[in-house]
């Protein structure tokens, strides 16, 4: 079993729509016949792996233009001066709770993509959403009421993004069980006019897709269209052969266990991805980012380079309860990865000399308050940074009140 499946544990509104087989479609709208949709509002040699390595020395740094730097030894650990509580993410008034909220910078916006997401007076259950805000002054919270990811109105409750295939519908139609799409990292591409968002395919509800999370099937890839809306299922070329319950599912990356949605990020014109996570650690493969959709393109860290085999890659990084984000800080001339572990409440983060390491063993910043449930789903948002990445601002899923919570780190400058 994958960590994404060991952790995600979802709102708990999950448990109830496994025990009632309801549709969540049918709360707010269905998904498209297609794997295409349209958001409605829409307008027309880098250092080896590691979770704990070498003492650090003085960086030796790479660097392709206009992108972060590479070191190939580890970076000093930054002092931590400040870790506290920083507000709420304020959604959309129906919103009751969503979890799972990732982010990224498109142009002078943020754009955030949420997994399990229930609505309040009526009741109402989607298995994904998304909003975009200009909001990127987290100092005092962060308005995010919009519907969703490409225009800012707020005016109804969001829809679920993600389509379904023919095949789906078809046998939802015939079995009671239910498909459903988690996103995971959400990563801009603006030389194409789109924002990518992994994802994983599960089916639940009902046989053969019991159990507490459901039946994973496998992970894929959608593009948001930032001019018109449209959302579209990459079709996974020259991939491996992913067979559904319904089927054969060409817009299948990676069949399950080896989902490839725990965190990404792009440098330069290359796409990083980490996936294939145990409690060991997560792997990291990489592609052109205009050679996503080729699966033959992909290649993945070993011990001594990348390798076209995705069985060969090595951990690189620790793992976090439902993903976790890694992006650079140009005041600590370091990588970060912040994530809040499988079963705990604390906010914690390594140092990195790049995308595959070295990476430092994992500090812990703080710890969040609680509930009758872990904390989840801690992910950074870079756009929100200040100080040239002194400060940044971290959000985590707090199930008993269903809020997106936010917290801030700032760390000493000349560390």
């Amino acid at each position: 079993m994958s960590l994404r499946h060991l952790s995600a544990t979802g709102l708990a509104v999950v448990a109830l729509f496994a025990v009632t087989g309801c549709d969540p479609t049918t709360q707010t709208g269905a998904a498209p016949a297609s794997s295409h949709a349209t958001v409605p509002g829409s307008p027309p040699p880098v250092g080896s792996g590691g979770l704990g390595s070498a003492a650090p020395s003085k960086p030796v740094a790479s660097k392709t233009a206009g992108a972060p730097p590479f070191f190939t030894t580890l970076p000093a650990m930054p002092k931590l001066t400040e870790a506290t509580p920083a507000g709420v993410v304020r959604q959309q008034q129906r919103v009751a709770g969503r979890d799972n909220g990732q982010s990224a910078l498109y142009g002078d916006r943020s754009v955030w993509i949420f997994d399990d997401t229930t609505f309040k007076d009526p009741w109402g259950f989607i298995s994904n959403s998304g909003a975009v805000t200009p909001d990127l002054d987290a100092s005092d919270g962060i308005d995010l009421t919009s519907n969703n990811p490409v225009t800012v109105d707020p005016s109804k409750p969001p829809v679920e993004l993600i389509p379904k295939r023919q095949a789906e519908l078809d046998y939802e139609k015939k079995h009671p069980a239910r498909f459903a799409f988690w996103p995971g990292p959400v990563v801009a591409d603006p030389a194409r006019g789109r924002v990518l968002v992994f994802y994983g395919k599960l089916c639940r509800a009902a046989d053969p897709c019991t159990g507490p999370l459901g039946k994973g099937l496998g992970t894929g890839i959608a593009a948001i269209d930032m001019k018109t809306g449209a959302v579209t299922r990459l079709t996974a070329g020259n991939g491996p052969a992913v067979t559904g319950v319904e089927g054969p599912d060409p817009t299948m990356f990676f069949p399950d266990q080896l989902g490839w949605s725990s965190a990404a990020l792009v440098v330069g014109d290359v796409l990083y991805a980490y996936g294939a996570c145990t409690y060991h650690g997560c792997k990291l493969a990489k592609v052109n980012l205009a050679d996503v959709a080729d699966r033959r393109k992909w290649t993945f860290r070993t011990k001594d380079g990348w390798d076209a085999d995705p069985a060969a890659g090595v951990v690189t990084i620790a793992p976090g309860a439902a993903g976790q984000t890694v992006f650079y800080a140009p005041a600590l001339k370091a990588w970060l990865n912040v994530f809040m572990p499988f079963g705990s409440n604390d906010v914690m983060f390594q140092v990195g000399g790049a995308p595959s390491g070295p990476w430092s063993a994992p500090v812990k910043a703080m710890t969040t308050a609680g509930g009758t449930a872990n904390n989840y789903a801690l992910f950074g948002h870079p756009e929100y940074a200040r100080r040239d990445g002194l400060v940044q601002y971290l959000s985590y899923f707090h199930p008993d009140s269903g809020e997106q919570r936010l917290v801030r780190l700032t760390f000493a400058a000349g560390t």
